[in-house]
């Protein structure tokens, strides 16, 4: 996974070939129904009305957007797509000495198909070749992401009351 950061890249999946390329304007309604749908558990505990659910999500959404643009200025936003279709969304920043994974999410429709492991075993190639570690946080209540990445290796490194951090080194040690 070379980053020329607007370079389209292709990942082989058991659900058939993916493609990661840059978001695009044309993208915010799709990226607006991921970002709902990754919430739709938290936000059905909530008993508001629809039309406040919908204003309520609306201004998340724009904070989590305007919070990524600013604290990762030259990360990468890529849509997932496979067979041409809009599936998924992945931010990863290359600034530092890592791979920073800042956020990704799948539609739940695709979800345990093997996207989320070929995308990762794709970043883990990348983190091979360049010598980095890649670093993630999960949300503490994510059981089936937080088993996906201690099935590809990665490690706890540290814990919050939110988030578990991770990180992932080709030869198994933890740089922190």
């Amino acid at each position: 996974m070379n980053d020329p950061s607007h370079a389209v890249i292709a990942i082989a999946s058991p659900a058939g070939d993916l493609r990661l390329r840059p978001e695009q304007d044309a993208d915010n309604d799709f990226r607006f129904a991921l970002f709902c749908q990754s919430r739709a558990a938290e936000l059905a505990l909530m008993p508001i009305e629809p039309v406040a659910h919908e204003q309520l999500m609306r201004i998340q959404y724009r904070g989590q957007t305007m919070t990524y643009r600013t604290n990762f200025p030259g990360a990468r936003f890529d849509i997932i797509e496979r067979e041409g279709s809009a599936i998924g969304r992945l931010i990863t920043d290359r600034a530092g000495h890592h791979i920073a994974i800042v956020d990704w999410a799948i539609m739940p429709e695709m979800r345990g198909r093997g996207i989320g492991t070929a995308i990762m075993q794709s970043l883990m190639e990348e983190a091979r070749q360049t010598n980095r570690e890649i670093r993630l946080k999960v949300a503490s209540n994510n059981a089936a992401a937080l088993r996906l990445y201690l099935r590809l290796g990665f490690a706890e490194v540290a814990e919050m009351p939110l988030y578990t951090e991770l990180a992932w080194n080709a030869d198994g040690s933890r740089d922190r």
